[in-house]
């Protein structure tokens, strides 16, 4: 039997995207203009592996691959979290000011941004102020919530592309071989993808996609989404939190 072709999906998928979209959020709901932003993320991600693909240098899309993948699971998580998700992702940022804080000040150019420099300051003080902590804080670490919602594939694709995004020795090593006969070198990667480029961003936009349906209004893609998933044995419901700490997905 002949395997449908990813590029196929992919060209349905990105049709479903209409120019408008935006017709189907409001302002008003936190978690679907943070969803927004999280499902576009998601997307340039995967026209770039793409991009990268077509230029045969799919070694070069890790760092993309690993971005659309931790953008798609945190999509999944905002679902549950609904207008809570905005207190957490406002308190996220408070802690992401005061690292950039403390970075200005390390290369001595905070002076030269005094302004910027007290509007992060203003910025922080308000958060800690005004929003409590919540406990699901800690489910902004996208290994949580990976391993909250039980997605071990997802986990391990990511590790394992962790490798190829920082510097490692399995990286360096893409550009080098020793088979014990003879050592060689190569200007171009010496590896096979841990799913082919194609096949992965139609994975990932499916799952993106039916993470972002549940924020929009009437979830214009549902009949779509099902007939992909079929086709292409993908999920065609939302994993379920399974995590049995105290934390939750809700």
């Amino acid at each position: 039997m002949t395997e449908p072709d990813p590029g196929e999906g992919l060209i349905l998928l990105e049709d479903l995207i209409s120019e408008d979209l935006h017709e189907r959020i409001t302002a008003a709901n936190r978690a679907g203009v943070i969803g927004w932003g999280l499902f576009f993320t998601a997307v340039h991600q995967i026209r770039a592996v793409l991009v990268l693909h077509q230029a045969d240098a799919c070694g070069a899309a890790s760092p993309n691959r690993r971005s659309a993948l931790e953008h798609t699971v945190t999509l999944r998580w905002c679902v549950d979290q609904g207008d809570r998700m905005g207190d957490i992702y406002n308190r996220k940022l408070g802690m992401d000011q005061i690292q950039l804080a403390k970075a200005l000040r390390a290369d001595g150019t905070a002076d030269r941004c005094e302004d910027a420099y007290q509007v992060m300051a203003a910025t922080v003080k308000k958060v800690k102020e005004s929003i409590a902590p919540d406990p699901n804080e800690r489910l902004a670490k996208i290994e949580h919530l990976m391993t909250g919602y039980g997605l071990t594939k997802e986990r391990s694709y990511y590790t394992a592309e962790s490798r190829f995004t920082h510097p490692t020795l399995t990286g360096a090593r893409m550009f080098f071989q020793d088979d014990g006969e003879a050592f060689r070198v190569s200007q171009m990667p010496i590896h096979e993808e841990l799913v082919p480029c194609p096949l992965f961003c139609l994975w990932i936009l499916h799952a993106a996609m039916l993470s972002f349906n549940e924020l929009l209004t009437d979830k214009p893609w549902t009949g779509e989404l099902e007939k992909i998933a079929k086709e292409y044995g993908f999920m065609s419901t939302l994993p379920a939190w399974q995590d049995p700490g105290n934390a939750s997905g809700q």
